[in-house]
């Protein structure tokens, strides 16, 4: 049968057949709305209680107040009668550690106390609610008995691979599999050599994107598909350059370049096809904004590093397979540091695996320091506001954007680095409000 995931910020809506749609939540709300007589329902996925400005730019599933009442509409303009519409509801939890920033926020408490309100403004009954706690959740809506399932959400444990036969690879081992893996597209190099420079040539950007065809329509695609004013078609990179601007196509062809590399994590850190790609991407948007909103670093240096952070998972994935019971177990049933797992298993952690590989690239000093010390910011010493950024940014994707991949939350730096960036919390939820959708934002 047929899984569809409803990421955050987004709604989803079917005809009976075979198939589940499911969310999966921390403080985030998950909303199923179905109507049996009709044979319709639908899953939707809510970050926030109400929207950070009343841009009409901001997309109505990240938000209960305005994404409540459109799901609602447009299950009816589909064909359900609102007065037989039912509903179930999960999520907003406080995850484990709580942080007094979470207390003051409260977003998932909000969030659902305003989904309740609609529908019951609406006439819409509860049939099942599971709300609040300190656990991770996951929805689930069954597209053929309207049947809807709230279940903890626990990472899956491996077929049924002995602990026996685990080894820990050696230093050997871990510099082959760098040697090994597919390499670094060039163009993407050359981006974050330039962005470290400050003197990006978009000329030559341009031009090394024309060699990669399918770089090229993947951008060209990008750009297509968000409604922009005035509106015209892309049909080449000169038209994408035009729409976007310079900075943005180079992020974007960053992005895209580095997506091949980063997906080769599939085996244990991911949950689905692509999972480490979606966090790091979450992570690079959040830092970018960060940058923006505190003006502590250059927008296009937070998303690179945003973006590169995570990349020691790729080397230390590949001895996954047999490694991922024992990592199970010591992450989801005995709650150990993700740092400390890895090392224990595989001799190194991933930030230390992450800067062995920027040091056989050659990247940018910045780049190695924040790889190395993004989960420690107040360990680095090359740009030590950059590191805080990417440790917000990293802490904000991996409690609020979840059921992309394998990770552990640790918020034990949180205060200091709020303090530390002039930070205000309550614009925390701004920052989340677009996180998850695009690689980068284009619509400005």
């Amino acid at each position: 049968m047929m899984t569809h995931t409803v990421t955050s910020g987004s709604f989803m809506i079917s005809r009976k057949k075979p198939g589940i749609m499911r969310a999966f939540l921390g403080s985030c709300t998950g909303v199923s709305l179905f109507d049996r007589k009709a044979g319709i329902g639908g899953l939707i996925h809510l970050l926030l209680p109400e929207p950070p400005s009343m841009d009409p730019a901001w997309n109505p599933g990240v938000s209960a107040t305005i994404g409540m009442p459109v799901f609602i509409d447009e299950l009816c303009r589909q064909g359900a009668a609102k007065d037989r519409l039912e509903a179930c509801i999960a999520g907003g939890a406080l995850i484990d550690p709580v942080s007094e920033t979470d207390l003051t926020l409260d977003i998932g408490g909000r969030t659902t106390e305003i989904v309740q309100n609609i529908l019951q403004k609406e006439r819409i009954p509860i049939r099942q609610i599971e709300i609040g706690g300190f656990l991770s959740t996951c929805i689930s809506l069954n597209l053929e008995t309207w049947e809807t399932t709230i279940e903890p959400f626990t990472i899956p444990a491996a077929a049924t691979q002995a602990d026996s036969n685990y080894t820990l690879p050696s230093a050997e081992q871990i510099n082959e599999v760098i040697e090994q893996l597919f390499p670094i597209p060039q163009i993407a190099l050359k981006i974050i050599r330039m962005i470290n420079d400050g003197t990006p040539s978009f000329r030559e950007i341009s031009q090394e994107v024309l060699k990669d065809q399918v770089l090229s329509a993947r951008i060209i695609r990008m750009c297509n598909s968000v409604p922009i004013k005035p509106a015209f078609k892309v049909d080449s990179i000169d038209k994408a350059l035009l729409r976007i601007g310079e900075k943005k196509l180079m992020l974007l062809a960053l992005c895209f370049s580095m997506e091949n590399f980063i997906s080769q994590a599939r085996r244990g850190y991911s949950l689905c096809m692509g999972g480490l790609f979606h966090h790091s991407v979450c992570t690079a948007r959040i830092c970018c904004h960060l940058a923006e909103l505190t003006r502590k670093a250059y927008p296009d240096l937070a998303y690179t590093a945003g973006l590169l952070h995570d990349i020691g998972k790729v080397v230390l994935d590949q001895f996954m397979h047999s490694a991922y019971p024992l990592f199970y177990r010591q992450l989801q049933i005995q709650g150990s540091d993700l740092l400390a797992v890895e090392k224990l298993l595989f001799g190194v952690a991933h930030t230390e695996a992450g800067y062995l590989l920027a040091c056989r690239w050659s990247m940018p000093e910045f780049v190695r320091d924040i790889i190395l010390h993004h989960h420690e910011p107040n360990e680095a010493a090359e740009d030590p506001a950059l590191a805080h950024m990417v440790y917000v940014a990293d802490l904000m994707s991996s409690r609020f954007v979840l059921g992309h991949y394998v990770n552990t939350a640790d918020s034990s730096h949180l205060r200091t680095s709020i303090k530390l960036l002039d930070l205000d919390i309550a614009n925390l939820p701004m920052l989340l409000a677009d996180a998850p959708f695009t690689p980068f934002e284009i619509s400005g």
